[in-house]
This record gives C-alpha cells, sequence and structure tokens, in this order.
C-alpha cells in the first residue's frame, strides 16, 4: 500500500445499492425506503419545527442529531466532527449541514468519495423531508418535524 495511491480504488468500490456493513435496516422497509412504525413514533415526539438527521444504516443506526439553526453540523471521519463516521470510506472532513435561510442545505466538503441524497451524488443541495443522504457505509434520513398548525 502507498497511501495515497490507493484512495482512487475507493471510490470504485463504494456501490450504492451495496451494505457493506451487514446491518439490515428493521425500521424502515428496504424497497420503499419509508419509515417503519418505530421511526414514525420517534418522529411524532420531535419538537415542532426541529430538524434531525436520523442514522438507517450503519453502526450507529437508530441514533438521532438534532440539527441547530445556528449551528453547522460537520460530518466525518475526524474526532471533530459532531457527526464521528467510523470508516475508511469517508473523508476526514466529508460533508457539513447547515441552515440558509429557511433551507437545510447540505454540502460536501470536498470528499473523495462523494455525498449522496436519494442515490444521487451532490456537491450543495437543500434537503426536504424524508431525503435520504448516503455518506461512506452510512444512510441517514432527514426528518424535519411539522410545524405547529401542519
Amino acid at each position: 500500500m502507498s497511501g495515497h495511491g490507493d484512495e482512487p480504488e475507493l471510490t470504485k468500490a463504494v456501490s450504492l445499492e451495496s451494505d457493506a456493513t451487514g446491518v439490515i435496516p428493521v425500521a424502515s422497509d428496504p424497497e420503499t425506503g419509508e419509515l417503519g412504525a418505530i421511526d414514525a413514533a420517534k418522529i411524532a415526539n420531535l419538537a415542532s419545527g426541529s430538524a434531525h438527521l436520523v442514522v438507517r444504516r450503519g453502526a450507529m443506526e437508530g441514533m438521532q442529531f438534532p440539527l441547530l439553526p445556528n449551528e453547522q453540523m460537520t460530518i466525518g471521519r475526524s474526532s471533530d466532527s459532531k457527526v464521528f463516521l467510523d470508516d475508511v470510506t469517508v473523508s476526514r472532513k466529508h460533508a457539513a449541514v447547515s441552515l440558509v435561510g429557511s433551507e437545510w442545505i447540505l454540502s460536501d466538503s470536498g470528499s473523495l468519495n462523494g455525498t449522496y441524497v436519494n442515490k444521487h451524488r451532490v456537491t450543495t443541495t437543500a434537503l426536504v423531508n424524508g431525503d435520504e443522504l448516503q455518506i461512506g457505509k452510512f444512510r441517514f434520513v432527514f426528518v424535519l418535524a411539522p410545524t405547529a398548525g401542519q
């Protein structure tokens, strides 16, 4: 192994259709991606108007990360990341989510293997409720709890 010379091969090894973590998602339908009853119950209890990233697949399946309006949520392999992902296919500073105006924006931070939303590679995109994010072997769902009266 020669360090940086091997990195492009990681890109070839990542498949959106495979689940190299070996974790079988039990809380969501693998065909439709719809949230199961357990996830739906958790979401119903979220504060009105709050936004969260919920791990759907990976070592931390089921964990929720609240997104704060005035704080950037950093995601990566660095221990400084707010969402630390221990996976060699994840860059140290992989991506970030922040509130810009009234939209939650996901930005790839120049990662080697890319950031995907609904199986499409993105550099920057506005998130909508139910979007599936894939970073390395981890999959998240973006959940935006309805505001009062919705």
